[in-house]
């Protein structure tokens, strides 16, 4: 093999390698600026009604307790309860 070839070689593959992470580069920073203008832009979600639970007879206040308690847990306090219903 020639050595010429060799280089031509590496340099084909430096070339490519080099326009591939900035054709990436470029994608990247074209997707953070899009979320960026999104984000700028999304309208506040409104505020939503709080309804009262209500004690039915299928559930007990203790078990309305623990649901209640396990939403606020995992929700962050975002997530209310509206209605607590048995499925059959």
């Amino acid at each position: 093999m020639n050595t010429e070839n060799i280089y031509l070689a590496l340099q084909l593959m430096v070339v490519g390698m080099a326009t591939v992470f900035l054709i990436l580069y470029i994608i990247i920073g074209l997707g953070k600026l899009l979320v960026n203008l999104t984000n700028a832009n999304a309208k506040e979600a409104p505020p939503v009604s709080k309804i009262p639970v209500t004690n039915t007879s299928e559930t007990d206040a203790t078990t309305q307790a623990v649901i209640q308690l396990a939403v606020k847990e995992l929700t962050g306090g975002k997530g209310h309860v509206a209605q607590i219903k048995k499925l059959s």
